[in-house]
């Protein structure tokens, strides 16, 4: 009985005891339990990758246009005159032939999802500003890295939205208090952009190694490049055009990256992580998935995918497109014009079986290495995002713009084309230098003596048939102030408003009638 008691008085002192105990929740993070280290600052910054610049699984409906591959391919297909998606007239046949509107919306709305992946950027960079206990390199680092991803988002949402509102200091500093932040003006928030993108200068170089996949100085100076060209189209003003120049020879002097001697080098599985790679968002099968032949192939198209894990007969080539290149032209490897199913039936332009499971829709973008390793839908390559050829066209279309050359030389290639002539670029510094140097790879025999408006018009082309899948042309056809129907372009020849989209009607709402919508919405 003694020890009955004994046990009663002792539990009667603990539940004295715990009333007044404080309680801990361990499941929460705060300011107060993290940040505590490097190991947590480098945790918040690997943050702010996710769903946006990794995790890739573009099939899933609550990803879809967040992350950067779902942006590549949503903005090719919103081109109009490239490629389609064959999963159905609607909603993909809207955003090819520029039918959304704000109500219809899919395809066109989640990337807004980016507006608060910025504040999130602002808030790590201040909370890194404020560990005393991180060495000092390293906090300027880490807080250049969150800049340029800030920056990098903040410049996606300014090609698809314009301007989007921006909260202040105090507002990030006060979410409890309910504010609206202004939408700023186009020329304020490229300052914006610029000013996050700019600290990348803090950063490495590019590295092919353990931070592949990390932003660094390269991958800042060429989203820079991006933000210099879209404004020095779209305002007119040639003080873009100067600095987007100093951005790209910053890159080509800074020797990171090569012209690779193959085109169809760059997207074999063997060399995944090759020099000709700015960026590219790395794959690996626990967590980060490629698959874009998943999405890509139909499903008669011989492979190990198709037959094993199956194939959805997403992305066509148009035929209207595939016509515009020169059949010599060897990028034309990574596009399946005609191909035999396993069970002996030839499929081609004339008998194309099928739209979505054939060539009705259009000639397949094949566009890397088939991986006849992969496991289940996940290819074994990383999904590539911006390349040196992209450059190197870019900076052949600055030079011609303002009618200058280069302070740094272009590759001099050679190439024997498929007659066996020796095709050769002059290494030079001039815009044909550069833009001859990515042809001639190709096999294609260099330009000469075009004029500046043949030039710019040759160069619109030659980007489409060097960047087709890669996320270009959308950018490409509002920096030339065209835009597209789905059948072509000319100038103008759709509504201009349709080179933004309209802000989520969510968005409006959240708002209550201080957030404008687009012209033309």
């Amino acid at each position: 009985m003694k020890i009955k008691y004994i046990i009663y008085g002792l539990l009667a002192v603990f539940l004295a005891q715990s009333c007044e105990l404080e309680r801990e929740e361990y499941n929460k993070i705060t300011p107060d339990n993290f940040y505590k280290n490097e190991a947590d600052a480098e945790l918040a910054i690997a943050a702010l990758y996710f769903n946006s610049i990794t995790k890739v699984a573009i099939w899933s409906p609550g990803l879809f246009v967040q992350n950067i591959n779902s942006v590549v391919m949503t903005a090719d297909v919103a081109a109009g005159d490239v490629i389609k998606c064959s999963y159905g007239p609607n909603p993909w046949e809207f955003l090819r032939t520029h039918q959304w509107t704000q109500e219809q919306g899919y395809g066109t709305n989640r990337l807004f999802r980016y507006y608060n992946h910025i504040s999130n950027a602002r808030l790590v960079i201040k909370q890194l500003q404020g560990m005393d206990n991180l060495p000092e390199a390293k906090k300027n680092a880490l807080v250049a890295e969150a800049s340029v991803i800030a920056g990098w988002k903040a410049f996606y949402l300014y090609s698809w939205y314009g301007a989007v509102p921006y909260p202040t200091d105090d507002m990030l500093a006060n979410p409890q208090e309910i504010e609206y932040p202004e939408r700023p003006s186009n020329e304020e928030f490229v300052s914006i952009i610029e000013n996050f993108l700019i600290q990348g200068e803090n950063l490495p170089k590019a590295d092919f190694g353990s931070n592949f996949g990390r932003v660094n100085s390269d991958i800042a100076n060429f989203v820079l490049m991006k933000l210099y060209m879209l404004e020095a189209g779209r305002t007119g003003d040639t003080s873009f055009w100067v600095k987007a120049k100093e951005r790209a020879e910053m890159i080509i002097s800074g020797g990171s990256f090569e012209l690779l001697e193959n085109y169809s080098d760059i997207f074999t599985v063997a060399n995944k992580r090759n020099k000709e790679i700015v960026f590219a968002s790395p794959s690996d099968y626990s967590f980060n998935t490629m698959m874009y032949h998943a999405e890509a192939l139909p499903n008669n198209y011989p492979s190990k995918i198709a037959r094993e894990a199956g194939t959805w007969g997403g992305y066509k080539i148009l035929w209207d497109f595939y016509d515009t290149f020169d059949q010599k032209d060897m990028r034309l490897s990574g596009i399946s014009a005609a191909y035999t199913t396993d069970s002996g039936v030839e499929v081609t332009r004339e008998n194309p079986v099928s739209n979505r499971h054939g060539l009705g829709d259009g000639a397949i973008p094949v566009k890397y290495e088939i991986d006849d390793n992969q496991v289940g839908f996940f290819q074994g390559q990383d999904f590539i995002v911006y390349r040196y050829a992209d450059v190197l066209l870019s900076l052949g279309e600055i030079l011609n713009e303002l009618g200058q050359t280069s302070s740094v030389s272009a590759p001099a290639v050679t190439k024997v084309d498929q007659d066996g002539i020796m095709q050769t670029s002059d290494g030079g510094n001039t815009a044909l230098s550069f833009v001859n140097a990515v042809r001639v790879r190709a096999g294609l025999h260099p330009w000469s003596g075009l004029s500046k408006s043949q030039l710019r018009d040759s160069i619109l082309a030659e980007r489409s048939h060097e960047l087709y899948c890669e996320g270009t042309r959308r950018d490409d056809l509002i920096r030339y102030q065209r835009v597209t129907g789905g059948t072509g372009y000319k100038k103008f020849d759709d509504d201009v408003n349709k080179m933004l989209f309209p802000i989520p009607v969510g968005f409006i709402n959240e708002y209550k009638g201080n957030l404008k919508q687009n012209p033309g919405y």
